[in-house]
């Protein structure tokens, strides 16, 4: 982590005397202006998710990264004043923790996933988070500051996620944004807390989840932390948990009588052993083979996620012989089944899955991946290419498959269109350096064409923009 602190450290450091003006942020003094503005909380949103996909470990896997916007959407659903433009975020992390950027990015902890004892306390955590959003706390810490643009933006914002992974770090950041003066105003005060918790609780009863959980699950992370004060949860650092504030949410969610609130979901359940078997396949292995909830599916899928894990493809294909589609969602069972036969360099049948699951779920990202992927190895490279064009044609930033494109592109000899596919995907992971450098190349390419010439030409005015 030490690493990941310099590059926030960094961040506050270099961006002062950046590309301010892409922003076009007010001045703070106009008493018109007292914060930011939706729309330029939705730019600032999108310049700082580059930032935290070029610094923080995400998750590469689909099927986790699918089912935690599903949930964050769901309950975005749920909830009135929130825009549509909500975008989640799963870290590799297994530290307990969460936190919320402008603009509706709202990032969560594959250790908040594993330690959440049902999907109601997973749903609880976010569901905080979506209300510092929609409440916008996060825009409000500029009221009263003398000038803000993107360069402050981002050194501030580059605090808080910072103090989610190492306060000490985030503090430094945070002074370096603004002046400390203003430092009480961009922390998240406790009356911003309470009021998440309350606003995060009536989304929860409005999704029909159970609002009890936001201070069960508060109770939990206090209890943590008071049996071993060395080993303090991260989630209790950048979220402070009080008696009275737990208290306060029980209260409130007391007020909600209603019983039928929904039980785990089967995608929960499985995307719990997922994330468990990912984090610490060794231990996952372990557990299972000592005979612990052998007769439950979802220990034999996590067991089998294990050991793909570990590379033991037949001992994996061995464990989920037998279960079928009533006893694992469908689509997590088929694409295990397609990644064991693409393993197996048996394409044709992982092919035949992938199809059927592709008619099943169309333009769904995970589905999309894993086919376009075994396309590639079948060397099918034109059929992969039309795939993820028709995908990256409606949902355009997706690192990964953008990647995924660019890899098919060179496979095809597409030398002018996988560099400028490659700077796109740099470009989402705010790494502009290498992104201009994949322009370059591609106009250096003995493929490139006119049209294609005056694209990358384009994108490179505006990465260049960038860099200054």
């Amino acid at each position: 982590m030490q690493k990941l602190a310099f590059f926030l450290l960094a961040l506050v450091l270099v961006v002062p005397g950046g590309a301010s003006a892409e922003l076009n942020l007010p001045d703070m003094g106009d008493p018109s202006a007292a914060m930011l503005s939706p729309g330029q909380e939705q730019q600032l949103g999108r310049t700082l998710l580059r930032e935290v996909r070029r610094t923080l470990p995400m998750e590469q896997d689909p099927l986790i990264n699918a089912y935690v916007q599903a949930l964050g959407q769901r309950l975005v659903s749920s909830t009135p004043d929130a825009h549509a433009h909500f975008r989640f975020l799963v870290v590799d992390d297994p530290r307990i923790n969460a936190f919320a950027m402008p603009g509706g990015i709202v990032g969560v902890n594959t250790g908040l996933i594993a330690a959440a004892r049902d999907e109601s306390e997973l749903a609880a955590v976010m569901a905080h988070e979506i209300a510092h959003v929609t409440q916008r706390h996060l825009a409000r810490m500029y009221a009263g500051s003398s000038r803000i643009d993107l360069a402050t933006g981002l050194a501030v914002l580059a605090g808080i996620i910072a103090a989610a992974y190492d306060p000490q770090v985030g503090q430094a950041a945070i002074v370096g944004g603004l002046a400390a003066g203003t430092q009480a105003r961009i922390n998240h005060t406790r009356a911003n807390e309470r009021e998440a918790d309350r606003i995060g609780i009536t989304i929860l009863e409005a999704a029909n989840y159970d609002p009890q959980a936001m201070p069960r699950f508060f109770e939990r992370m206090l209890a943590l932390s008071r049996a071993n004060p060395d080993s303090i949860p991260d989630f209790l650092r950048t979220h402070p948990v009080t008696t009275e504030r737990i208290s306060d949410s029980r209260a409130r969610a007391e007020q909600y009588r209603g019983s039928d609130y929904r039980r785990d979901s089967t995608e929960f359940v499985f995307t719990l052993a997922r994330v468990k078997a990912l984090i610490d396949p060794a231990q996952t292995i372990e557990r299972y083979r000592r005979g612990g909830d052998q007769d439950k599916p979802e220990a034999r899928y996590g067991y089998a996620v294990a050991l793909l894990e570990r590379g033991e493809v037949s001992q994996a294909a061995q464990a989920i012989e037998g279960l079928t589609d009533d006893q694992v969602p469908r689509l997590h069972l088929q694409l295990m089944h397609a990644e064991i036969a693409q393993r197996q360099r048996r394409h044709d049948d992982a092919i035949a899955i992938l199809d059927g699951l592709n008619d099943l779920y169309p333009h769904h990202a995970p589905v999309i991946h894993a086919y376009a992927d075994v396309l590639l190895d079948a060397g099918r490279t034109q059929d992969a290419l039309a795939l993820l064009d028709r995908y990256l044609a409606q949902s355009p930033e997706e690192p990964a498959l953008v990647r995924l494109k660019a890899r098919a592109a060179d496979r095809n000899n597409q030398r002018a269109v996988s560099h400028e596919t490659m700077a796109e995907y740099y470009f989402y992971l705010g790494r502009y350096g290498e992104s201009l450098h994949q322009l370059e190349l591609a106009l250096q390419a003995s493929d490139l064409t006119p049209f294609v010439e005056e694209r990358v030409r384009e994108k490179r005015r505006i990465v260049q923009t960038w860099i200054r």
